[in-house]
């Protein structure tokens, strides 16, 4: 079974909260919140989310706020 390379790290906790407070888009819509956050020079959250094998665990930190390595 393949597993995700990364983990949700202290910054890239940080970084996916800084996207939400924008406002301008559902966290679930993977390639706006890789658009906000490249944008806004967040690069630890952009590579996090460019590998799928993440998704599962973004999408359950963002359901209960729970992560594995933060």
């Amino acid at each position: 079974m393949d597993t995700a390379k990364n983990q949700i790290t202290p910054t890239i906790k940080e970084q996916i909260l800084k996207v939400r407070d924008t406002a301008e888009t559902n966290m679930f819509d993977f390639h706006a919140v890789m658009y906000i956050a490249n944008r806004e020079g967040w690069y630890e959250l952009v590579d996090y989310l460019s590998d799928r094998k993440n998704w599962p665990e973004y999408n359950n930190f963002i359901i209960t706020g729970n992560t594995k390595g933060a």
